[in-house]
């Protein structure tokens, strides 16, 4: 996967509670970043935030992994670029890297995997043709 595969870029205002006392990123908040990336790109691709407690329709996360392959230091202009890679019956995967702008290089990747939950029930379901088209259309697949 390369920097252009991503349509969705979200810049990151990184706060001093972020870093350690060596100035570095720590590692559980680049999750934090992960999750801002895919809020935002569900309201822009699907018009809504996850965690409305309005909707009955969600998504969820269910699952991730995280590759770290550089330190993030405080001060660093950084970014999350965000792509849903692959759409399931009730799920789709996601694939999320964190860059300094500018750069070519992630500074970390995340894969996730998202469901559809429905709050009322407390189960999965299967995706609306809605949120398909709609990360079809966004994807270009």
């Amino acid at each position: 996967m390369k920097i252009s595969d991503f349509k969705h870029r979200l810049p990151v205002q990184m706060r001093f509670s972020d870093v350690d006392g060596l100035g570095h990123v720590n590692n559980g908040v680049y999750n934090d970043y992960y999750d801002l990336g895919r809020m935002y790109y569900m309201q822009e691709v699907l018009g809504w935030l996850p965690g409305d407690t309005s909707r009955d329709d969600q998504l969820v996360v269910v699952n991730t992994k995280t590759d770290f392959m550089s330190q993030i230091f405080l001060g660093q202009s950084i970014e999350v670029l965000t792509r849903v890679v692959k759409l399931g019956n009730k799920s789709l995967k996601m694939v999320q890297w964190i860059v300094e702008k500018g750069s070519d290089e992630p500074l970390s990747v995340c894969e996730s995997v998202m469901s559809g939950f429905r709050r009322s029930s407390g189960t999965s379901f299967v995706l609306p043709e809605e949120w398909r088209s709609a990360v079809r259309a966004y994807e270009n697949f």
